[in-house]
């Protein structure tokens, strides 16, 4: 079981994980992990890596009185900390409660079916009954009705009136034209977990994205270059090339300068420093041609980063990465440093590098119409810049959350576009308040981290790629971890809905037709009393067959991209079959008038 160092009474000793309680003071060395919630004690510079529950690699650093989370490394540094929670307490474990809990799909399409069968089945009853009444003769059914009809006659007549106000076969013909969508997504690579996550990614007018994993592939660029003035003739890339063959590094940086300078031994090598988020530099002594130095700007040149502070900090207000090669006259040390004068040789900027096909999925969802969002844990102008390059639409209006209260958050909501610095507390908080200002939003996410926001949204799309529980509470899972997949996902909510629509139209224009006929009926039947209803249930079948069975079965099935109307479903629909149902009414009233005249 993995242990944890703790101070009890002044003395310091090992204990398992689960004996640690609340108030104990605990210390965590650099690469442990930190086995319980709680708050830094320690004045010593102290970095930790949250990617489990951030999704961003980079350290963070931590000062006395801020707060440490159960599942983050300790990446440089020692911290002494107090505990505040443990357990199911521990924000960690809250955030897993939350992925085990069941929320419904908030679809229009289910809430208008489900509203159309309650109203009906409400409905015909009492007016089946009253049809009955006012149709049967009384002498023939223990002196109840006002009619003059035969029994037999009356029930097949109030029988037709009943079947003809039964949508028989819309939710039917609705699942099977979304379970038709699940397999269509499937083939191109999308697993559907909530069968009406498809509508609800088609009506989705916010996007919210994580910049990691989703605009981003993890992966970095080398963007520039600057070479300064200094007494070296070696090129840059011969110098880093020569370094990089000396390391085994595998990290984005290194990778990035890798593919930009290549890897040669193109010089001799006799000692090294490799690199740690401790001294934040590596260093490469080499034969007769002193040390080079290559990392972050203000570590490695220490009280000569003044000289280029200017160059490295425009570089970063631009979202760039910065590190900094350097040389020095003097040796590598014992304890891992570099005797004499670190001077600056060059400046080199790196950039997250951009999916291939995030921009042109971009471009897709405006034109849609839908307001992308990016939510990030990273740095707000980083967000920003790769925003830029993505192409997305007010990339200049961003905001770091980093310490921001809940009210500030919602504040923030409307007005910002790029949100960075943001915990997964406050992603949740910034999903809900763009829903209660009338958003229907789609979240994605591969985080442990996003799991909150995940569960806020109306539709929720993990990565493959992402963590299990990620995974576990969204709506659609992009198998290959693929955003470009998002568009065909759209689409085939598209399809469901507006031929759903077109299906529940000519089932609707059914029902309103016999509702208003019986209506009219009845009417008659109060005031004459001698009203019949006019159809038996064997003239509804050339309707249920042929006008809207065969017919339905295909509409629902045809492709159709049209954005979708607005207004809700149900009434849509209504306005659709209000027409036909009048039109088959007036119809039916004439045919009946002048069936005698006609001799029909």
């Amino acid at each position: 079981a993995p242990n944890a160092r703790v101070i009890r009474d002044g003395n310091e000793f090992e204990i398992s994980v689960d004996d640690v309680v609340i108030d104990d003071i605990i210390k965590v060395l650099p690469g442990k992990q930190v086995p319980a919630d709680a708050v830094v004690l320690s004045n010593n510079m102290v970095e930790l890596n949250e990617a489990l529950l951030t999704g961003e690699s980079d350290s963070v650093i931590k000062k006395p009185g801020d707060s440490l989370y159960s599942g983050s490394f300790v990446s440089s540094g020692m911290v002494i900390a107090q505990v505040v929670a443990v357990g199911h307490d521990s924000y960690i474990e809250k955030l897993a409660g939350q992925a085990k809990k069941y929320k419904k799909p908030n679809s229009q399409l289910l809430k208008s079916l489900r509203v159309l069968i309650t109203a009906l089945t409400v409905l015909i009853v009492p007016v089946g009954l009253l049809l009955f009444y006012v149709s049967v003769n009384p002498n023939e059914f223990l002196g109840i009705g006002i009619g003059s009809n035969p029994l037999n006659d009356t029930i097949l007549k109030t029988a037709g009136s009943m079947i003809g106000m039964v949508p028989v076969g819309l939710f039917l013909l609705t699942s099977m034209a979304l379970a038709v969508g699940v397999i269509r997504l499937a083939d191109n690579n999308t697993l559907v977990q909530e069968l009406y996550c498809i509508e609800l990614l088609a009506r989705v007018d916010t996007l919210c994205l994580d910049k990691t994993g989703t605009i981003t592939d993890g992966s970095m660029n080398v963007r520039e270059i600057f070479t300064l003035k200094s007494g070296i003739n070696l090129p840059v890339e011969d110098i880093i090339s020569s370094m990089l063959h000396a390391f085994e590094d595998e990290n984005a940086t290194a990778k990035a300068l890798r593919e930009r300078f290549g890897s040669d031994k193109k010089m001799v090598s006799s000692e090294t420093i490799p690199f740690s988020s401790d001294r934040k530099f590596s260093a490469v002594e080499f034969d007769e041609q002193g040390v080079f130095i290559l990392g972050a700007p203000e570590y490695v040149l220490e009280d000569k980063y003044i000289t280029i502070e200017e160059q490295v900090e425009k570089r970063t207000s631009e979202g760039y990465r910065v590190i900094v090669l350097a040389h020095s006259k003097g040796k590598i040390r014992k304890d891992n440093t570099v005797s004499g004068v670190h001077w600056p040789i060059a400046i080199i900027a790196l950039e997250d590098s951009i999916r291939v096909d995030a921009k042109e999925t971009v471009n897709y969802f405006k034109e849609s119409g839908v307001d992308i969002k990016v939510i990030s844990g990273d740095n707000a102008i980083t967000v920003s810049r790769i925003a830029e390059r993505a192409g997305i639409n007010n990339f200049h209006k961003y905001i770091s959350l980093e310490n921001a209260n809940d009210k500030e958050v919602i504040a923030a909501a409307e007005e910002y576009t790029i949100f960075g610095r943001v915990s997964p507390h406050q992603k949740q908080v910034l999903i809900k308040a763009m829903k209660d200002n009338g958003k229907t939003v789609a979240m994605t996410g591969d985080g442990v981290n996003d799991i909150l926001a995940l569960k806020e949204a109306d539709t929720s799309i993990a990565m493959a790629s992402g963590s299990d529980a990620a995974k576990n509470v969204s709506h659609l899972v992009l198998l290959d971890s693929n955003f470009s997949s998002m568009p065909k996902v759209v689409s085939e909510g598209r399809r469901v809905v507006n031929n759903v629509q077109k299906v529940a139209t000519l089932f609707l224009t059914k029902t309103l037709f016999s509702i208003l006929l019986t209506i009219m009926t009845i009417y008659l039947g109060f005031k004459t009393g001698s009203a019949v209803y006019p159809l038996e249930p064997r003239h509804l079948y050339p309707i249920e067959w042929l006008i809207i069975g065969f017919p339905s079965f295909f509409l629902a099935l045809e492709y159709n991209n049209n954005p979708i109307k607005s207004g809700t479903f149900l009434w849509n629909i209504i306005k659709s079959a209000l027409p036909g149902a009048l039109a088959i009414i007036i119809t039916s009233v004439l045919v009946y008038a002048f069936k005698n005249p006609l001799n029909i």
